[in-house]
């Protein structure tokens, strides 16, 4: 069920609850009020009607007139109750003493009955016990001339309550409907800007990274506006850059392959050449020396070989890592980084735990300080470099700084090697920060978690 019809049943069963307290409070109210307006009115005919008696009793000259005589002969009364018929509550009825019945204010009993629904009607109970016809003896003379009967009529004033109510009820639907269409409208209105959010979502979800939210007025929805673009801004920023660095590993693969295919051609290629001539010479000498000199060169060429495998493999791992731990890895890494790069001085502080760290964060800080050296040897043009290591069983921080010519973060495009740097702790779940500025050198900052206890 949508929100808005939610609201609507909502509101529609409180406005049917309030609706119905109010006819129940009404119908009681109308009750009372229809007794007591009946009751008076039958108190007050009575009154009337107990004075025209006592009028009649006390005139004796009337009395001796035969009037009387002459009124039942002619079967009239002398009440003249047909000009009460504007008495609306009440039924005035006057019989003989015969019993039968000889005037009346000609008001049918329940006329108005049939227009009020019966259901009302029979809410209102006004047909209890306490609304009894009054019965009144008309006695002239010591004559018993007939009888008064007043039988109370509330279907007068129940038709006029019921007209009321009607009015009332007229009234409340209309306002239930205009409130319930308001509510529809206005809900509505409020919830259009989910259509948006919902096709935003659905672009994104198609991979349309251009999907953006627009400017909504509620200030409730312009933070989810906000937000909205700036993840799609952060998303589409960040596939945008792995697109990049997937193209970029590519690229480093492709050149890392060639270039072994070229020192396996050029280098390890020709020393097998050689390897071969030599062999075959001692094959076919005839002189001991030529064979000495033969073997001479394949071993001087082994030899080479040799070191051009070892410097193969120390690109591809280094072997000390897996031997002798980060430590003696990180010693090795610098030492040779000095002897290229005599010109630069580099402090070296590194306090690790005597365990072997896990193999993730070892190889971690291996390639970070290899890739930044890497960089200040090419790039940075500095004169010192300061790097420090610590680590406990928990994590390893590195700091690697450099008083090179330095950079603007916000303005230069970040190259391969600091992304995949990045990408590479962030993989771990670590922390890295870059700093710098140009002339100002360059500070790399890295918190590695480690994945698991050291191992020993």
């Amino acid at each position: 069920m949508s929100l808005k019809l939610r609201l609507n049943l909502i509101i529609t069963l409180l406005l049917g609850f309030i609706l119905l307290m109010g006819v129940v409070l009404m119908i009681s109210n109308a009750r009372d009020d229809v007794r007591a307006e009946v009751q008076s009115t039958t108190v007050l005919a009575l009154h009337l009607l107990d004075a025209e008696i006592l009028y009649y009793t006390s005139d004796y000259d009337w009395a001796k007139s035969g009037s009387v005589k002459d009124a039942s002969a002619n079967n009239t009364s002398i009440f003249r109750l047909q000009s009460l018929d504007n008495v609306r509550h009440l039924h005035i009825e006057f019989f003989d003493a015969y019993g039968r019945l000889r005037d009346s204010n000609s008001t049918p009993l329940n006329s108005h009955e049939g227009l009020t629904p019966l259901w009302f009607v029979q809410a209102v109970d006004m047909f209890a016990p306490i609304m009894k016809p009054t019965h009144r003896k008309v006695v002239i003379n010591g004559r018993v001339l007939g009888e008064l009967v007043i039988t109370p009529d509330p279907s007068y004033e129940i038709a006029e309550i019921w007209h009321d109510t009607l009015g009332l009820l007229c009234l409340v639907a209309v306002f239930f409907v205009a409130v319930n269409a308001m509510i529809y409208w206005a809900v509505g209105r409020a919830l259009r800007p989910v259509e948006a959010v919902m096709r935003a979502l659905s672009e994104l979800e198609k991979g349309n990274l251009q999907a953006r939210l627009p400017n909504f007025t509620l200030r409730e929805l312009t933070g989810i506006s906000t937000k909205f673009n700036a993840m799609a801004q952060t998303l589409q920023s960040s596939i945008q850059n792995n697109h990049r660095l997937t193209q970029q590993i590519i690229s480093l693969q492709e050149d890392e392959r060639k270039s072994l295919a070229r020192d396996l051609h050029d280098e390890i290629g020709q020393y097998l050449t050689a390897i071969h001539v030599d062999a075959s010479a001692i094959l076919n000498a005839k002189q001991l020396q030529s064979v000495r000199e033969s073997a001479s060169a394949i071993d001087e060429v082994a030899r080479k070989m040799m070191d051009i495998v070892r410097d193969i493999l120390q690109r591809l791992r280094p072997g000390v890592l897996d031997e002798l731990g980060l430590d003696a890895a990180l010693r090795e890494l610098i030492d040779q980084w000095r002897h290229r790069n005599q010109h630069i001085k580099l402090n070296f502080s590194i306090k690790l735990p005597p365990e072997k760290l896990d193999e993730p964060s070892s190889i971690s800080v291996y390639r970070i300080v290899q890739e930044c050296l890497t960089n200040i040897s090419r790039h940075s043009q500095a004169s010192r470099v300061d790097i420090k290591i610590e680590g406990d069983h928990q994590q390893v921080s590195l700091v690697v700084n450099d008083d090179g010519r330095g950079f603007e973060t916000d303005q230069s495009p970040v190259g391969f090697g600091l992304a995949g740097m990045r990408e590479r702790v962030e993989g771990l779940g670590g922390v890295f920060n870059l700093t710098s500025s140009q002339g100002m050198g360059v500070m790399v900052a890295v918190i590695l978690p480690l994945s698991s206890k050291v191992v020993s």
